[in-house]
């Protein structure tokens, strides 16, 4: 990756530049980026990981989250941020939202329309399942305790090849005496998943009828905090929307299945033509 540049929207979002000149790709991380003390080498680490999935020759900004986040942080918060960058940075850019950061996409394509080109959903609905919030329910409640070797439990076995699950918890338990040097503080963290939890977004669903943009979904059939049902459901409210469902992949799909992702990521950039008026195009990717 070349031509890496990092700084400050606004004076308070982190970003990473990386490509080259053609329309901005904008991508609204996971929630990870409130979870550990952001580093420039974790930054950075992140940024690969994420431009593999995309094409070059675009001009690539991945964004972080406030790094101190007010008591009262929203969706409402995040999404108004996100569209002052589009403005007055970027200009209107294709955008792409991973996991939690498919929430902020969503939202911010729905009411702010004239600013998104094109929207990906990659791993992200716009609800978790009912095991998802689950999930997040309790690591809220970890990160209140201090519990982080808790709060890591909690995403369990979340690869589906089981050498890179064996990896994991062989990390966690390397990091475990280091946790509260590498965790962020647990304010900051709660107040970055409380930004989505605290809100029910599977109880009406009609505001995605709003999101004019072709729109690309792409999860796991095995997916435990976004399932197919609400992928399913996130598609058919969009009135453009194309859903790829990669078979018996996790919430890890863009670290198991990079080129494949990167080959539908490319291959929906370049089309010229979407689905409008409220059909589905639904297809299942092959293990």
């Amino acid at each position: 990756m070349k031509n890496v540049q990092s700084g400050l929207f606004l004076n308070r979002i982190p970003y990473v530049r990386t490509g080259g000149d053609s329309r901005p790709i904008v991508v609204l991380n996971g929630g990870q980026a409130f979870v550990r003390r952001p580093t420039p080498a974790r930054a950075i680490r992140d940024a690969r990981r994420i431009a593999r999935l995309l094409p070059s020759d675009h001009a690539i900004y991945i964004l972080g989250y406030e790094q101190s986040p007010p008591a009262d942080y929203s969706l409402d918060t995040i999404v108004r941020d996100v569209a002052q960058i589009l403005q007055d940075e970027t200009g209107p850019a294709i955008i792409m939202g991973i996991s939690f950061g498919g929430f902020v996409a969503a939202r911010l394509a729905a009411e702010h329309p004239g600013l998104v080109d094109r929207l990906i959903l990659l791993v992200s609905a716009h609800r978790f399942s009912p095991e998802g919030r689950r999930s997040i329910d309790r690591q809220i409640e970890c990160a209140w305790q201090g519990n982080f070797q808790g709060f890591l439990e909690e995403f369990g076995l979340v690869f589906r090849r089981p050498w890179l699950n064996w990896l994991m918890r062989l990390r966690f338990r390397q990091e475990r005496p280091r946790l509260h040097e590498m965790m962020n503080d647990p304010a900051i963290i709660v107040r970055g998943l409380s930004a989505v939890a605290g809100e029910d977004f599977g109880s009406d669903p009609s505001w995605l009828s709003r999101v004019r943009a072709p729109t690309l979904i792409v999860g796991g059939t095995r997916d435990r905090f976004f399932d197919v049902e609400a992928l399913q459901e996130t598609a058919r409210a969009i009135p453009s929307a194309r859903l790829a469902l990669f078979r018996h992949e996790t919430h890890m799909l863009p670290v198991e299945r990079p080129r494949g992702v990167a080959k539908l990521v490319k291959d929906f950039l370049k089309s010229s033509s979407s689905q409008r008026n409220g059909s589905l195009r639904e297809a299942t990717v092959p293990p």
